[in-house]
C-alpha cells in the first residue's frame, strides 16, 4: 500500500493558493488536485484492509486488532502544496460512518511519518451492528465537519507532540483514519 504514497523526485509541483469556499476535493471530479488511497494497519504488520474508490468517495473495509494492528486509514496521493493562509479551517462532508469516531488529519510537510494535526469527529448515525462486522462506513446519513486550524492537536502515530506550530502555508497532504486509539493511547 505505501508505494501509492512515494513521489517521484524531481517532479515538484506549483503552489497552490486555496481560498475559502474552495472545494479540494469532489468524488469523480475533474478538477481533483488529489485521489485518496488506502493506508492500513498492514503496512505496520496488523491484518485491517480497507479500499477506497475516487469515482463513487465509498471507503470500505474492516478493521481488526489481529497481529497488534487496529486501524485503517486513506490519505492524499500525491503530495501537493496547498497554501491555507487564507483560510481558518476546513470542512469535510462524510456519508455514512456509523457513528464512530474518526479521525481526519493535515499534514504541513512531506515527512511520511512527520506530524499530523488531527482532530476526531463522531461521522454518522449510530449502527448497532457496526462493532459486530467491523465494517467502516455503512450507513447513508450526511455529517459536516468544520476544522478550525487553531482546534487541531500535532501528533505522530497517535501520540500528541508538544511545541509544534501549523504551517498553513505547506499544507501537503490530507488523511482520515478509523482506529482503535485516540490519542496517548486512551482507546477510542
Amino acid at each position: 500500500q505505501s508505494s501509492k504514497f512515494v513521489a517521484t523526485p524531481f517532479t515538484p509541483k506549483p503552489k497552490q493558493t486555496i481560498r475559502p469556499g474552495d472545494v479540494l476535493f469532489e468524488p469523480s471530479g475533474s478538477g481533483n488536485s488529489f485521489g485518496l488511497a488506502p493506508l492500513d494497519d498492514v503496512v505496520m504488520g496488523g491484518a485491517s484492509s480497507s479500499q477506497f474508490d475516487n469515482a463513487s468517495g465509498k471507503w470500505t473495509g474492516k478493521v481488526t486488532d489481529a497481529n497488534n494492528g487496529g486501524f485503517v486509514g486513506i490519505r492524499t496521493t500525491p503530495n501537493f502544496e496547498f497554501d491555507m493562509t487564507q483560510c481558518q479551517g476546513l470542512q469535510f462532508t462524510f456519508r455514512g460512518g456509523g457513528g464512530n469516531r474518526y479521525k481526519i488529519g493535515l499534514r504541513d510537510s512531506t515527512d511520511f511519518n512527520g506530524v499530523v494535526w488531527t482532530t476526531s469527529a463522531d461521522i454518522g448515525k449510530k449502527n448497532k451492528n457496526f462493532f459486530g462486522n467491523n465494517n467502516i462506513g455503512r450507513t447513508t446519513s450526511t455529517t459536516t465537519v468544520k476544522i478550525p486550524f487553531a482546534k487541531m492537536t500535532p501528533t505522530i502515530f497517535a501520540k500528541t507532540v508538544p511545541d509544534q506550530t501549523f504551517q498553513a502555508s505547506t499544507v501537503a497532504a490530507f488523511q482520515v483514519a478509523y482506529s482503535k486509539f485516540e490519542y496517548d493511547g486512551d482507546l477510542n
